[in-house]
């Protein structure tokens, strides 16, 4: 199974992590993807969302690319970085993305997946299905 199960009252748990500067789209994702068999965690920054990935298995990381000091691009390519070091164990990357011309920023900073913006709920909600192993 590509996400690690955690056993919750015998329920296997994906973990979300969801970091972006705009509140709407973060209300949007954090509503629109919970579910019984999810753990979703609202991360203020890059640093943060690093930081949380060492310290807890992260599944999967949805990411604003222009989040901040340290975007999501950057923040995808950390995270891949430190999974090709052993230093975590490497989650499954969506971007969500100002524009189709930042595709190739997606691709360079080796994230999974990626989406324009606004965030779509159903295709990230499928895609989270696809990426981590797991019925969306």
């Amino acid at each position: 199974m590509a996400a690690q199960a955690r056993r919750n009252n015998h329920l296997a748990l994906v973990l979300i992590a969801i970091a972006d500067k705009d509140p709407y789209d973060l209300q949007t994702l954090q509503a629109g993807l919970g579910a019984p068999d999810r753990e979703i965690l609202i991360v203020a920054d890059g640093e943060n969302l690093v930081t949380l990935a060492e310290s807890r298995q992260v599944d999967v990381v949805i990411v604003g690319a222009s989040l901040g000091h340290m975007g999501g691009f950057a923040v995808s390519r950390d995270l891949k970085t430190h999974a090709d070091a052993g230093t975590i164990i490497a989650p499954k990357i969506i971007v969500m993305i100002e524009r189709e011309a930042d595709a190739w920023l997606a691709n360079w900073s080796r994230c999974d997946a990626w989406v324009v913006k606004p965030p779509d709920v159903v295709a990230i909600d499928n895609l989270i299905g696809e990426l981590a192993g797991s019925p969306a």
